[in-house]
């Protein structure tokens, strides 16, 4: 059997995401878990779900600000493509919903496959800068000790009569073990915090990168196109002339460079949508009435940004519940509340784009079977 790269990165994926499920299940106390659900406030799901949908509309505006130099698109027909895309990532391997939606868009819209993926490529680097802005103030105001929230959730609820009981029956041994219990919590919230650091100042210096060699390109088209044909050298005419081609295609795609209002209004519209995915976290907080403050939310979705970013199986499964856990964690947030809202969540964020997506690819005549191959067709 032939390994190759796609497929070893699957591979990988799947198995990330098997050790992270593994993980979260193995701590799961079923019985706690289902008084947890029982206890839940359903109602708050209805105002995440409308947080979530004006967040991914919001990503839409902004995919129509980028695209705006290369051609006017209606917001619905991006709408549309956004939602496919995304429900694609939820259900098919190697974050294929990516390389759909540009494709979607520039068949119905006569654009160059390139040219599109162009503006695909800019959304997804402006989505780091947004979360990079967010975690930067975050970890400013961020204090170095977290305090422990009060609140643990109902199924972890414990009396202060109990406690009391308890000290007085097992003395100092209580008391230093408290301590002892309390002093670990502190420093696993103190390691966590230093891991996103870590992984946020690496976003941060691709993020750079990235934005920095698209303006490149975009400021130097012609000096591009001569340095990627030496490069190719080595392939044949034909193909290296096809290949500078998609490089012009794929430039064409970042004038909205040329536009200082457009790129600061697209830099604005990336920050914005990360703070409405925090608002929806903190609204669906209050299904369990965990008490988490709002930029305790923006902490939680700076961990999911960076945890959905690993190779893992479609639907984020195992690395998405394990992120949520560990996040709420660094607030005191009791382990049967931080799993029952971890699976909440995960469902709230991806059950409805599926549906949504699985019904503009009805509206749009296009077959699940069409788009699950369509790498192999965007060379046609």
């Amino acid at each position: 059997m032939k390994f190759d790269k796609k497929k070893i990165m699957f591979i990988t994926g799947i198995l990330i995401s098997i050790v992270c499920s593994w993980i979260f299940v193995r701590k799961i106390e079923w019985s706690s878990l289902g008084v947890a659900f029982r206890d839940a406030k359903y109602i708050y799901i209805f105002p995440t779900i409308i947080l979530m949908f004006i967040a991914h509309y919001i990503r839409t505006i902004r995919w129509e600000v980028l695209l705006s130099p290369v051609k006017k698109v209606s917001l619905l027909n991006l709408f549309s493509a956004n939602m496919i895309g995304f429900m694609a990532n939820n259900v098919l391997p190697a974050r294929l919903g990516e390389v759909i939606r540009p494709v979607i868009i520039a068949r119905k819209e006569k654009i160059k496959v390139s040219t599109s993926f162009a503006t695909a490529v800019m959304e997804r680097v402006f989505d780091i800068l947004g979360i990079i802005v967010i975690a930067s103030l975050l970890f400013y105001f961020l204090p170095s000790e977290p305090s422990q929230n009060r609140h643990v959730g109902a199924a972890n609820h414990i009396d202060i009569s109990t406690v009391n009981s308890k000290i007085v029956g097992h003395g100092r041994e209580t008391i230093a073990a408290s301590q002892s219990n309390s002093q670990k919590k502190k420093a696993d919230s103190q390691a966590v915090i230093h891991q996103l650091k870590k992984w946020s100042a690496i976003m941060a210096f691709f993020g750079i990168c990235a934005i920095t060699s698209l303006f490149l390109l975009s400021l130097y088209p012609k000096k591009a196109g001569a340095v990627f044909e030496k490069l190719l050298f080595i392939f044949p005419h034909h193909l290296r002339d096809k290949l500078v081609n998609l490089l012009h295609s794929f430039i064409s795609g970042l004038q909205v460079f040329d536009h200082n209002t457009k790129l600061i209004w697209v830099g604005v519209l990336s920050v914005v949508i990360w703070l409405i995915n925090a608002a929806s976290i903190y609204v669906l907080c209050y299904s369990f009435d965990l008490g988490l403050s709002f930029a305790g939310s923006c902490f939680v979705t700076v961990c999911l940004a960076l945890a959905v970013a690993l190779p893992q199986a479609p639907g984020f499964i195992g690395v998405f519940h394990i992120a949520t856990q560990k996040s709420l964690d660094v607030f005191g947030i009791g382990l049967t509340s931080a799993q029952s809202f971890a699976i909440l969540l995960w469902a709230v964020s991806i059950v409805p784009v599926t549906i949504a997506g699985l019904l503009f690819l009805w509206r749009e005549g296009i077959s699940f079977g069409e788009i699950s191959h369509i790498e192999e067709k965007i060379s046609e």
